[in-house]
């Protein structure tokens, strides 16, 4: 997943850290070549990626467990 958002142009992916994410935010860390954008609630992270993407024209990531699904 991290080589294809890469091969996209996302830079930063935005959300909360949970169990259902650790493998992604492990993959993100270890190819260290998109910046995890933490946040503290799954609302701002939305805001965060809308926001940026707004701003530069390009595609942002915004990240959250399935729990959180019904707030972003």
């Amino acid at each position: 997943m991290v080589t294809m958002l890469k091969a996209s142009g996302v830079r930063r992916v935005y959300g909360i850290p949970g169990d259902s994410l650790n493998g992604f935010t492990d993959a993100l860390r270890r190819d260290g070549g998109i910046a995890w954008e933490q946040v503290r609630h799954e609302e701002a992270a939305a805001f965060a990626a809308a926001g940026e993407a707004a701003l530069t024209g390009e595609l942002t990531v915004c990240a959250g467990a399935a729990d959180q699904a019904t707030s972003i």
